[in-house]
């Protein structure tokens, strides 16, 4: 164990023989090794004080360990050397470990830590049976920090929260699904209409740190200031994998550019403007992305077309009761697509409908087997004409009119 490595352990230690609330985080594996992040938190046991060990491997097993405080060192010393990096989290203030591939070591932080430590005014551990899930991220990451979420010190802005909460949710949607990834190899993932790219940050710390992937991931918008802003954003924290590309997601050519004839394994995207989501969903569909996750936001297309169904008028003549409507037409709908197209689908919350009404994700997983294909058609045709909607499948989605919603994501 290098001398830099040591300090960082010794650093850890001395947290936890405080006896403050803390959580640290060994990430960013080695490459070869088995282990894809290892988590430390404290707890109160009948036995006293003990710090509970929680190993992720790549196989996507888990293991749970509990030491007291004078066995946490050599557990240490074992496990940061198949790590590059490490994170310390106390109430308020961090430290974080690093290591580069050149073998470059540093530590930042630890000055504060070891002063916070010294004050005796942390929070103590709480009763196991107390204590919060853990979470993918915990507001100290840089993304985090420079998209304006948490502040220098790793506390989430009360106005981002919700924002914070979404995402944090969305990744453990993702995580539920990662066994349809392939296991090996570099990934292909897009976020499409990324907007600010809270999610595309998320997408690419989970992938690559929690389960130490290397990936390529294309995040595209209309919007060129903040594409240049996330670009500069992801230059600047070292995320050397994400390409940021002020186009429009319809354009084949932005696909082959960035990927060349390789195939695209992952598509996301978080509230694309109203046709817009439909423009995404048919783009992941077209490049037969492995796994699909979307959160559609407004859903204004249908709103005119479905007042045409004279026998919907006593819904449609109420605002509130035809925008209900509304939205789960358009999303059957695109569920209905997915299936079409070879998709096994389903539709789960986000979160809590009191935060957004945006809380609907469509998650899709690419199957084998479109055998049931033509009879999918022939359901998807039947609804729209009851809903007097127009066309058939293969006209909908051949014609770009059906789709000109602006790209857009919050």
């Amino acid at each position: 164990m290098s001398e830099t490595a040591a300090k960082f352990v010794s650093l850890l230690c001395e947290a936890a023989s405080s006896g403050a609330d803390f959580k640290a985080t060994l990430s960013k594996p080695c490459a070869g090794g088995e282990f894809v992040r290892v988590t430390y938190s404290p707890f109160e046991s009948g036995a006293g004080a003990m710090i509970k060990e929680e190993t992720l491997f790549r196989d996507g097993k888990m293991a749970t360990k509990n030491y007291r405080g004078d066995e946490l060192c050599a557990a240490l010393e074992e496990k940061i050397a198949h790590f590059s990096q490490g994170n310390l989290m106390l109430c308020g203030v961090s430290a974080q470990y690093m290591k580069s591939k050149k073998g470059r070591e540093t530590i930042v932080g630890a000055a504060g830590v070891r002063s916070a430590i010294s004050s005796g005014n942390l929070p103590r551990i709480s009763s196991q049976h107390d204590r919060k899930k853990n979470y993918f991220f915990d507001g100290s990451e840089s993304w985090l920090r420079v998209l304006g979420v948490s502040d220098r010190d790793g506390r989430v802005h009360d106005k981002k929260r919700a924002k914070f909460r979404e995402i944090e949710r969305f990744t453990e949607l993702l995580d539920d699904k990662y066994q349809s990834l392939p296991k090996s190899g570099v990934l292909n993932v897009c976020d499409l209409c990324c907007g600010k790219s809270y999610l595309s940050f998320a997408v690419y710390e989970y992938l690559t740190a929690v389960r130490g992937r290397e990936v390529k991931m294309l995040c595209a918008d209309l919007k060129a200031d903040v594409i240049k802003f996330c670009s500069d954003a992801a230059r600047k924290i070292g995320c050397g994998g994400m390409i940021f590309s002020a186009s429009d997601v319809s354009d084949d050519r932005l696909y082959s550019d960035v990927f060349g004839g390789e195939h695209v394994h992952l598509v996301v995207s978080l509230h694309a403007c109203d046709t817009a989501t439909d423009i995404v969903l048919r783009r992941a569909a077209s490049l037969g992305a492995d796994l699909i996750l979307s959160t559609p936001c407004c859903h204004h297309y249908l709103n005119g077309k479905l007042s045409g169904c004279g026998e919907l008028e006593f819904i449609t003549s109420h605002s509130m009761l035809s925008q209900k409507l509304t939205d789960a037409v358009t999303d059957g709908l695109r569920v209905k697509m997915l299936e079409i197209e070879g998709y096994s689908v389903e539709t789960v919350e986000l979160i809590d409908p009191e935060e957004t009404p945006k809380n609907v994700m469509i998650r899709a997983v690419r199957k084998k087997s479109r055998r049931e294909r033509d009879a999918r058609v022939r359901e998807y045709n039947a609804a729209i004409e009851f809903f007097a909607l127009g066309g058939s499948y293969y006209d909908i989605y051949s014609s770009s009119e059906s789709f000109d919603g602006e790209e857009s994501s919050s």
